[in-house]
C-alpha cells in the first residue's frame, strides 16, 4: 500500500474523524434504545399507538444505533487501509442511507395530516382499553406514563376520558370529603416531579381534590389540572426542539455528503497509486 499524499491523505484523514463522529453516533442511538427497552412505562407509551412498527420502534433504534457503529467502522477501516473495495462498499451504503432520509422526509412532509389524522384516532381508540390508574394492561399504563410525563389529559383535551368505557364504569369516590365520579383520571393532575415516571412509580398530585373541582370555581381547578390534550403536547415538545432536531439532522446530512465525498478521493488517490 503506497502513501496517499496531498488532498487524497487529506480527505483520508478528514474521512476517518467523520467515521468517528459516527461511531460516537452509533454508540448514543444504542444507549437510547437500551434505555427505552430496560426505563419503566417506556414501552407502554409507544404500545399506547397500538401500531406493531412503532411498539418495536426502540428495537429499531437499537438495530439503527448497531448498523451505524458498523458502517463507522467499515469507513474507518477502509480509509486507513486505503482499501478501494470497502471504501466502495462504504460509499454505496452511506449514499443509500443519505436517499432514504430525503425520503422519509418528504413522505413526512407529504403525508403530515394523514400522520396527524393516524396519530389522533390510534390515541383516542386505545383510550378505550384504559381501566385505571392501578391497572397493570399496556393501554392504562402507558396512557399513565404519558400523561405524566407530558403533562397533558386525554388525547385532544381533559373531556376525551368521559367518551370512554373507563368513565362509563367509574363508581364514586370520596374527595374533599364529597362523593363524586372522576371524571378523567388522577393522572391528568399537575404534579411536582414528572420524571419519576422513569422509575417506575406515578407522582402524587399537587392537590387531588381542586384537580376534580371539589369547592372550587374552574380556573383554580385549571391550575391543578393539565387539560392540554396528549397529542398537541407532544407536538409542542416536537416543535420547541425543532431547531435542536433540524440542527442534527442537517449536520448528520453534511456529513454523509462529505464523507461520500472523501470516500471517493481516498479511493481515487489509492487507484492512482496502484
Amino acid at each position: 500500500m503506497a502513501k496517499l499524499e496531498g488532498c487524497a491523505n487529506c480527505a483520508k484523514i478528514l474521512l476517518i474523524v467523520f467515521n468517528i463522529v459516527f461511531f460516537i453516533v452509533g454508540i448514543a442511538l444504542l444507549a437510547v434504545g437500551i434505555w427505552v427497552v430496560t426505563s419503566p412505562y417506556n414501552l407502554d407509551i409507544l404500545s399506547i399507538l397500538d401500531n406493531p412498527i412503532l411498539e418495536s420502534g426502540a428495537y429499531f433504534i437499537i438495530a439503527l444505533g448497531a448498523f451505524i457503529f458498523v458502517v463507522s467502522f467499515l469507513g474507518c477501516c477502509g480509509a486507513w487501509m486505503e482499501n478501494r473495495l470497502m471504501l466502495i462498499i462504504y460509499f454505496i451504503i452511506v449514499l443509500l442511507i443519505f436517499i432514504a432520509q430525503l425520503i422519509g422526509c418528504a413522505v413526512i412532509i407529504a403525508y403530515k395530516d394523514k400522520v396527524d389524522a393516524f396519530v389522533t384516532n390510534q390515541l383516542r381508540k386505545t383510550m378505550n382499553n384504559y381501566e385505571g390508574e392501578a391497572a397493570e394492561n399496556k393501554y392504562s399504563q402507558g396512557w399513565n406514563a404519558l400523561q405524566v410525563l407530558l403533562e397533558c389529559c386525554g388525547t385532544n383535551n381533559y373531556t376525551d376520558w368521559m367518551d370512554t368505557p373507563w368513565y362509563g364504569n367509574n363508581t364514586n369516590i370520596m374527595v374533599g370529603g364529597q362523593s363524586l365520579k372522576p371524571e378523567w383520571p388522577a393522572t391528568c393532575c399537575k404534579v411536582d416531579n414528572n420524571l419519576v415516571v422513569f422509575e417506575g412509580k406515578y407522582p402524587t398530585p399537587n392537590n387531588l381534590t381542586y384537580c376534580y373541582g371539589v369547592g372550587v370555581n374552574e380556573m383554580t381547578r385549571d391550575m391543578y389540572l393539565n387539560t392540554e390534550g396528549c397529542y398537541q403536547a407532544f407536538e409542542d415538545w416536537v416543535k420547541s426542539r425543532a431547531l435542536y432536531i433540524g440542527g442534527v439532522g442537517l449536520g448528520l446530512a453534511f456529513l454523509e455528503i462529505f464523507s461520500m465525498v472523501f470516500a471517493i478521493c481516498v479511493c481515487r488517490g489509492a487507484g492512482k497509486d496502484d
